[in-house]
């Protein structure tokens, strides 16, 4: 056979050279382009999952998950569904491209007669083609997108392990076919939208527990901030809202009695019985501990108003109610407050309305409103304590004098110390005003050295004046319960060099009976040095005679508002009789308070009693005023 010629012999060559050269050419660029598609897709899904960390509620996750589709999958309509319980149905929770017929139609569909809720049960993507699903019909929002031409629907699933959540749904105008890479963007997508879904169920579920009480599912105390934090934030600071705080009677004794379960069950129906009384406005009742429950009362516009409602809420508990087979009867007492008038915000309105309920517990089954007269811890009271240390400090501090009248021979046997704080704002501050904050406080140990030290060395200037002059220094209970005061007392005492004999330490009945007990250890351990004991305002705290007579007690002092009845009041002056022949019965020295007449002075010398004070006599005053008493060498200005 001829050989071919040179020309044709090339172009056979050419010919067979580049059949492959174009086909790795043809292969690299579907590659390059497959790539960029996988790359595409990739981006797609990291970007969604990135905006969905920042997404920590459902809606938001939804919203995300339809904006990034609607714009990447070309798809005019899409549709993002929650699943509601584990039976259905599908609730949509956003949409996007839909006219408000097919949005009225499509906002809920079933488990069971749906392309979205085959997707579900199947954990697969459904694809609804010509308006019809391979179970038994299209559902009417499946008709409805056929007629405007949209005839090919996907709908995507989303699971989260085991745990069906829902589908997206993205619908076409045209037939569509899945490519391969279109599935897996769509399964990527699928998983982290619903990663993002469980996530933020898992923090909605964690934060109702945070601020909702697990036995009644009612909001908690943390509830009750947050709703007054949300009132104030969205415009209503300065809306009136009234807070009733509410506390049974005798609940813990029907837990102890009954058993907590018993308790449990008593509590349900209780919050039962609020809810009714609060209109049945389940998210203004709060269960803020124990049995103590809030109710807030929205546009309330006075206490009084509050109080209503209050009143209200206990008429709903005072029939009986059915736990464990019996009729429980329960009580309750309730404090009142209103936002913003006694609190800018709701610790503040909450503290209020406790002071209340306080006052109120005092008689069962009442309501009190808040009054600042209530309030024993005002937060400029509360200043006040803390400013009280640096007073002891920095000499802020001083003691007025009263003398102590011997009836019987009408010369001043003594004084009593009591203390003044002549504050740099307020001025000159009454015991009342400070002591009562100390006494809650480590503050009354170095305030109780001060008065007894500072009274003490008064005593011992006049002294050298006056001899056997004695001093009466007022105790606290936080002293009796402070072990270590006996010691520091009668260290003060040696140290200043008085006679323990002429010291007279006085505490008040209540202080004593607060712990009998306690209080005899210790009072046998300051009488034991020398010192000697009164108690002070005799007859207001229901002391026993028998801890009378086991107490190591010098004086008893009747109390001012007895004597100061003596004149109009039969009883008494009854009382103030047969407290004088008590005392002298069983070998105690007497003394009454609050003498304001010659009257009243002269009464009580013809009853034998030992020795008065009051401003008849002498007003308490600083000791460079009341030592002119001292320097007449103890005869008064007045007769007896």
């Amino acid at each position: 056979m001829d050989s071919p010629t040179t020309d044709e012999g090339e172009r056979d060559q050419e010919s067979r050279d580049a059949t492959p050269i174009g086909g790795i050419l043809g292969d690299l660029i579907a590659a390059k382009a497959d790539l960029e598609a996988r790359n595409e897709a990739l981006q797609l899904v990291n970007d969604l999952t990135w905006r969905l960390q920042k997404r920590l509620d459902v809606e938001a996750i939804a919203a995300e998950t339809v904006d990034l589709l609607a714009r990447h999958s070309q798809a005019p309509l899409v549709a993002f569904y929650l699943l509601e319980g584990e039976e259905g149905p599908l609730r949509m929770v956003k949409g996007h491209g839909f006219n408000e017929r097919e949005m009225q139609l499509g906002a809920v569909l079933p488990l069971v007669g749906s392309a979205s809720g085959l997707a579900v049960r199947e954990r697969r993507i459904v694809m609804v083609r010509h308006g019809s699903i391979d179970e038994g019909g299209a559902h009417p929002v499946v008709t409805a997108l056929a007629e405007r031409g949209l005839s090919t629907g996907l709908c995507i699933p989303l699971t989260h392990g085991d745990s069906p959540l829902g589908t997206v749904n993205l619908i076409f105008p045209e037939h569509r076919v899945l490519r391969p890479l279109e599935v897996d963007t769509f399964h990527g997508i699928a998983r982290a939208v619903s990663l993002a879904v469980a996530n933020a169920r898992l923090v909605a579920d964690l934060e109702h527990l945070a601020f909702h009480d697990l036995l009644t599912a009612l909001p908690n105390r943390a509830g009750l901030h947050r709703w007054f934090t949300r009132l104030v934030e969205g415009g209503g600071g300065s809306s009136p809202v009234g807070l009733v705080l509410l506390d049974l009677d005798r609940f813990r004794e029907i837990n102890d009695t009954l058993g907590h379960s018993v308790g449990d069950d008593l509590l349900v129906q209780v919050v039962s019985r609020l809810v009714s009384g609060s209109d049945g406005r389940r998210d203004d009742v709060f269960r803020l501990g124990g049995d103590e429950f809030g109710i807030v009362i929205p546009g309330a516009r006075s206490l009084a108003e509050v109080d209503v409602a209050a009143r209200r809420m206990l008429a709903a508990l005072s029939q009986p109610l059915r736990v464990g087979g019996m009729g429980l009867e329960i009580g309750a007492s309730a404090g009142v407050a209103l936002f913003p008038d006694q609190g800018r915000d709701s610790h503040e309105l909450l503290r209020c309305a406790d002071v209340a309920l306080h006052r109120a517990k005092r008689t069962s089954g009442s309501v009190a409103s808040y009054a600042r007269e209530l309030d024993e811890h005002t937060p400029e009271r509360l200043a006040m304590l803390s400013e009280l240390g640096k007073a002891i400090r920095e000499g802020e501090l001083v003691l007025h004098f009263q003398p102590k009248v011997a009836l019987q021979y009408g010369f001043i046997e003594g004084f009593e110390a009591l203390v003044r704080w002549r504050h740099p704002r307020l001025g000159l501050l009454a015991p009342g005003r400070f002591v009562p904050f100390a006494e809650a406080t480590d503050v009354m140990q170095p305030l109780t050295s001060w008065v007894v030290r500072n009274a003490l060395e008064q005593l011992a200037r006049w002294n050298r004046q006056l001899p056997r002059l004695t001093m009466a220094i007022n105790l606290s209970t936080r002293n009796l319960l402070d072990r270590s005061c006996p010691d520091a007392l009668a260290g003060i005492v040696r140290e200043v060099g008085v006679e323990p004999g002429l010291v007279e330490f006085e505490l008040t009945e209540t202080a004593i009976m607060a712990d009998p007990e306690t209080a005899m250890t210790v009072l046998a351990r300051i009488t034991a040095t020398g010192s000697r004991l009164a108690i002070d305002d005799f007859g207001t705290g229901y002391s026993s005679l028998a801890y009378l007579k086991r107490l190591p007690v010098d004086v008893l002092k009747i109390d001012r508002s007895f004597v100061a009845d003596m004149a109009t009041g039969s009883r008494s002056r009854a009382i103030v009789q047969s407290t004088v022949q008590l005392a002298h019965s069983l070998d105690l020295g007497v003394v009454a308070e609050g003498i304001e007449d010659r009257e009243s002075a002269r009464t009580l010398r013809e009853m034998k009693c030992d020795l008065a004070q009051g401003f008849y006599f002498a007003p308490p005053e600083p000791a460079e005023i009341a030592a002119r008493h001292v320097e007449k060498g103890g005869w008064l200005d007045v007769p007896v």
